[in-house]
């Protein structure tokens, strides 16, 4: 780990110009780029050294990846206006983004739970592809004495099941939801009933699938202490769930940083911006965040992904190479092999069915000191309006507590633990522009004055 906390922000103007960069920037946003609506003071200048000298394109390849939950032409038109550069709604990934790939699941039936604002779930939910949908609300409806803790949302008169409601294939879980008690009671009951909640309960067989988006156990907000995110969603329906059924609660996917699917979409929107951009290879990924839990330990789980999946082409290539078949072949042939040798390195730089990671070698994580993670700075910072409204993108670093037994108190989810060592960051730097003038200085680069 290496510290540069000098808030210098120097222009790299004696680093040699490269005609193309070979490395792509994968920005948070709150704590990163913005506290609620507010700019971090050195966010746009941070930007705008990224862009052509007409500021009308990026010359690096960059995304911006927050836990966030909402519309993504909202986010990218909120960044346009607060840092002064065009964003795209193609740049974005929000916490739900990576569904988009889930071409499985857009045809079956899903319960959707999850935050009503910024669009609200359904809206958020065929945003994505779904098209059958079912709310947590919707499903009240048809079974109506389902939800029973509030009694004011009991039937006035005799109701009847709707016998012919279609059954649940799937349940998606985009955030925290308002009323808890009743997401949690309608989940619950359609997975011990295989999505028929209108049959008894039973607790053998398949699970439906789960797809799971943010684990944030807390977020901060205008409170003194964190609030409940929806990791602590999480965490209710997972031990409800065992503690009904005996079993664990499995997940097909989990969704949002840190884990490794959204930084492998990330990657793949990079890698089409390249492409786009007419930039042939990138070779190094740098992710930019404030949040030891959730940037930097998916950076770092992501960089071991990459890690893993060079030594598995390696071995591909070399079976290829020294089977018999290919070894008879003559010239011509070879040709013809290396071009199939080109498609199966295509083949497996594919993470199953979801992203294309080709041609990236490392990911490199920069953690900035102007949001969650705070040390003692030798320059203080700029103050923020302790009255702007705050997103949930924002996680606290929990204190990583132990009981009277030595045992960490992990804050994490319960399928990604924690580690110390996935929290270490390559880089820590004072703010947003130190990190871009320490990349710059890292690759020898800085920007054309065309």
């Amino acid at each position: 780990m290496e510290y540069d906390l000098n808030n210098n922000n120097n222009n790299n103007n004696n680093k040699s110009k490269a005609q193309k960069p070979n490395f792509g920037i994968m920005f948070d946003i709150d704590g990163v780029l913005l506290r609620g609506k507010t700019p971090i003071p050195t966010a746009a200048a941070a930007m705008k050294s990224l862009m052509s000298a007409n500021e009308r394109n990026y010359e690096v390849p960059c995304v911006f990846c927050t836990n966030g939950f909402g519309l993504r032409e909202v986010k990218a038109a909120t960044l346009s206006e607060k840092l002064g550069v065009h964003v795209n709604p193609d740049q974005i990934v929000m916490s739900q983004t990576p569904l988009e790939m889930f071409h499985d699941f857009h045809d079956k039936w899903c319960l959707v739970s999850g935050p009503e604002h910024d669009g609200g779930s359904q809206k958020v939910a065929e945003s994505l592809g779904f098209r059958k949908i079912i709310t947590i609300e919707r499903l009240r409806e048809a079974y109506p004495y389902l939800d029973w803790v509030d009694r004011t949302r009991w039937p006035k008169h005799p109701a009847e099941n709707e016998e012919a409601f279609p059954a649940i294939e799937a349940i998606v879980m985009l955030g925290e939801p308002i009323r808890w008690e009743t997401n949690l009671q309608l989940i619950i009951d359609v997975l011990v009933t295989n999505g028929k909640p209108n049959q008894a309960p039973k607790f053998d067989g398949k699970q439906l699938p789960v797809l799971a988006v943010n684990m944030d156990l807390q977020w901060m907000a205008k409170a003194s202490m964190p609030r409940f995110g929806h990791g602590a969603f999480l965490v209710c329906l997972e031990n409800l769930y065992k503690k009904i059924t005996g079993r664990e609660l499995i997940y097909t996917a989990l969704v949002g940083k840190p884990s490794e699917i959204t930084y492998e979409y990330s990657q793949k929107l990079i890698e089409e911006i390249a492409t786009s951009a007419n930039i042939p290879q990138l070779d190094t990924v740098y992710a930019i965040g404030d949040n030891p839990l959730t940037d930097i330990y998916g950076a770092n789980m992501f960089n071991r992904y990459l890690a893993k999946k060079k030594v598995e082409m390696e071995k591909k290539k070399l079976e290829l190479q020294m089977s018999p078949r290919n070894a008879r072949r003559t010239g011509r042939d070879v040709e013809k092999t290396d071009g199939t040798r080109k498609a199966v390195d295509s083949h497996f730089a594919l993470h199953g069915d979801i992203t294309n990671v080709r041609g990236i070698k490392r990911c490199k994580s920069m953690l900035v000191c102007t949001g969650v993670y705070t040390p003692t700075l030798p320059t203080p910072m700029k103050p923020i309006d302790n009255e702007e409204e705050f997103e949930p993108s924002i996680s606290p670093v929990p204190v990583q507590m132990s009981d009277d037994n030595g045992v960490v108190i992990d804050h994490g989810h319960r399928d990604l633990p924690y580690t110390e060592e996935m929290t270490k960051a390559d880089h820590i730097v004072y703010d947003v522009k130190a990190a871009i003038d320490k990349i710059f200085e890292l690759e020898s680069w800085c920007p054309s004055d065309d």
